[in-house]
């Protein structure tokens, strides 16, 4: 019969990547020649993680649709599981840079559109943009809800963002293409994430019995100071863990490797014996939530990793029972055997 684990060293150290700033675009314009205000050019160059999700697609009424008095009002129409549900909405619309005329696109009616004299288009207002403006998505919980079905990488050294590689990514029209042929009530999104410089979290167990101290243990700390991770390495681990964790339809890699002891992207961390990993990821901002078939719909997430076996060693996240056996935690990911 085994020994019980034990705590190696006083101290452990855990690996934590948070998002910060990001973006939320419609999957018809990334292919297109459009031009986005500096403030979101600029998230969208410096991003460093995408996500390909879904969720029900928007439409406008063209029997309830109106302008009046320089408001636009009418339904806007979605789907699920064939089942059609309208939203009712008003707002301003004033015709704008020599347009003289308005009317929603043809079938399937994505569009409001304005056009000036020559019948040339100079404005328009995609049903999910306006969706997405006004709100229904909180007033509509379900519509809150993206499902996840990839997850990639955007970092190319600063030579190409995530727009760019996705106008040829084959993935992505994969997606599109079973969507629509699928799911043709949906519509495709593409979120883009950047990533902070990663956040050292030390934990001390002063229950621990004969653990590593003192110098031993303050030299590791040191190690881990003077010997960074890369901004490269800090986008796979997040890449790695949030594929591990979402499970998305379409990602191969990762989503039943990770965490394991052989995984090159990992081999720095247990170099400088980081014992955990946490990658956080927050669309809770404009109140949308992230889900997949295995994860529930959330605002925030947390994807927790040990990366050692707490069943030979108590990890960052092992706890220790009254009689000296580890006890697991069900929201922690541990290493792929």
């Amino acid at each position: 019969m085994s020994a019980h684990p034990t705590r190696k060293y006083l101290s452990e150290f855990a690996v934590n990547l948070f998002s910060g700033r990001w973006l939320m675009i419609p999957s018809w314009q990334i292919g297109t020649d459009g031009t986005m205000l500096p403030e979101y050019a600029e998230v969208s160059e410096n991003c460093h993680i995408y996500l390909i999700c879904r969720r029900p697609g928007f439409s406008y009424s063209p029997s309830s649709f109106r302008y009046i008095d320089g408001k636009i009002s009418g339904d806007l129409i979605y789907k699920v599981d064939g089942v059609s549900h309208k939203i009712p909405f008003e707002t301003e619309f004033p015709l704008l840079e020599g347009a003289i005329d308005i009317a929603l696109s043809p079938y399937p009616h994505r569009e409001i559109q304005t056009k000036d004299k020559n019948d040339e288009i100079v404005r328009y207002l995609p049903a999910t943009a306006l969706g997405i403006g006004i709100g229904v998505h909180v007033r509509e919980r379900s519509l809150s809800d993206l499902e996840v079905l990839y997850v990639g990488q955007a970092y190319a050294d600063g030579k190409r963002s995530a727009l760019d590689r996705l106008k040829r990514h084959s993935t992505l029209q994969k997606i599109l293409a079973n969507a629509q042929y699928n799911m043709p009530d949906d519509e495709i999104f593409v979120l883009t994430f950047e990533y902070a410089p990663y956040s050292v979290v030390t934990m001390f167990d002063g229950r621990a019995k004969d653990p590593i101290q003192g110098e031993d243990d303050e030299k590791r700390f040191v190690s881990i100071l003077e010997n960074p991770l890369t901004q490269h390495q800090q986008i796979c681990l997040a890449e790695a863990g949030l594929i591990r964790y979402f499970q998305p339809k379409y990602n191969e890699i990762y989503k039943e490797s990770f965490p394991a002891s052989d995984l090159k992207i990992l081999s720095e961390c247990y170099d400088l014996d980081f014992s955990a990993l946490a990658v956080e990821i927050n669309t809770e901002e404009l109140e949308f939530n992230l889900y997949s078939r295995s994860i529930f719909p959330r605002g925030h997430h947390i994807a927790q990793f040990d990366l050692i076996d707490p069943s030979k060693r108590l990890s960052f996240f092992s706890l220790e029972g009254q009689s000296g056996n580890a006890i697991a935690r069900p929201d922690v990911i541990s290493p792929s055997r």
